[in-house]
């Protein structure tokens, strides 16, 4: 017995030459036909259970308020200032190292990175909690601003 090549011409134009590419042909015809099944499967089950998930929770849908959409903008605020007090601090804490180092002088163009960089680090900084300014300020604010 003589194991021949897989023909390409043959596989291509869907006729198998010998019972090997026959037999290769089904095989993963067959692998193709279930992948594509469960696939369908696992789809189906998805939408089901997303559709009875928004069914669910449609009743529970609420608008915000406009006492909501003002303490919203409270916090923002909060959170902006405590973002540009921390990023005043970085810079000043910043400008207490000495320059110099591996590259020598900084060109203008780093310094107005590193100023974006640390204004964009604080921001993120004071949204995951900083260190507790913009709380203080809200609770001190909100119940005379938010009181109407």
């Amino acid at each position: 017995m003589t194991i021949q090549p897989i023909n390409s011409a043959a596989m291509m134009n869907g006729a198998a030459g010998t019972s090997y590419d026959a037999a290769r042909t089904n095989a993963e015809e067959k692998s193709f036909q279930s992948t594509l099944e469960e696939l369908q499967r696992k789809a189906a089950a998805a939408n089901a259970s997303t559709a009875k998930t928004v069914s669910e929770t449609q009743g529970f849908v609420r608008t915000m308020t406009d006492a909501d959409v003002e303490a919203k903008k409270l916090r923002e605020a909060c959170e902006g200032f405590e973002a540009m007090f921390l990023s005043m601090m970085y810079k000043q804490m910043r400008a207490t190292v000495p320059e110099g180092g591996l590259f020598g002088k900084k060109s203008n163009a780093m310094n107005i990175f590193e100023d974006m960089r640390d204004t964009e680090l604080m921001n993120e900084v004071s949204k995951s909690g900083g260190i507790g300014i913009a709380d203080m300020m809200y609770k001190q604010l909100a119940p005379t601003a938010l009181k109407k």
